[in-house]
């Protein structure tokens, strides 16, 4: 008993050093997405931002999960009508992403994410409606994308972010789906503060 505590009191210090906080921002061109339906939808630009903790797995693999604020949704204007449809949607992500890095400074990375319904705002001209009954309450999905880390720990990264399950929005079966460009910081780990000491 004594021996599998001291062990997992190890494993839990190894990896409090190992592990790398970050933050991130950017934007990200935003859609609803499924089959037929793609057609009467356009897409339109959000922001997101959040925060993810990096944990090393092994020597060119880093588990990271993060928790995001990320704006979703549409534009549309129907045929025959004036009154342009955007659909603002406020998710708050957490993705679990399995990073490789290929070299010092490139890296890929892939993983699910759930993101939970915050806020919506479909604004149809002069009528605002904020029900989130049509949405659903949550979003089972994935990310993939692609990362160049530089020297001063100022990350530059491109993803697609695609829900799984789709829902039902009227009568439509869609998914959201969000192509991000964004700008982070990892903060130094204790483990390489050690090293320039």
């Amino acid at each position: 008993m004594k021996k599998g505590l001291l062990l997992l009191a190890f494993f839990t210090f190894t990896a409090a050093v190992q592990a790398q906080i970050g933050v991130r921002a950017g934007i990200g061109s935003t859609n609803f997405s499924n089959g037929d339906s793609q057609r009467a939808f356009t897409s339109t630009t959000r922001i997101h931002l959040g925060a993810y903790y990096g944990l090393k797995a092994a020597d060119k693999i880093t588990i990271e999960p993060g928790l995001f604020y990320s704006g979703k949704g549409y534009k549309s204007l129907p045929l025959g009508s004036t009154n342009e449809i955007k659909e603002s949607l406020a998710y708050l992500d957490i993705p679990v992403l399995a990073r490789y890095v290929v070299n010092t400074n490139f890296n890929v990375f892939a993983g699910p994410q759930a993101g939970f319904l915050l806020a919506r705002t479909r604004d149809n001209g002069t009528v605002k409606d904020t029900n989130a009954e049509p949405l659903g309450g949550y979003e089972v999905g994935a990310v993939l994308g692609a990362g160049y880390r530089l020297a001063s720990g100022v990350n530059l990264q491109i993803s697609y972010d695609f829900g799984l399950v789709p829902f039902n929005y009227y009568e439509f079966e869609v998914n959201n789906t969000v192509f991000k460009l964004s700008v982070g910081y990892t903060l130094p780990s204790k483990a390489s503060k050690e090293k320039t000491e």
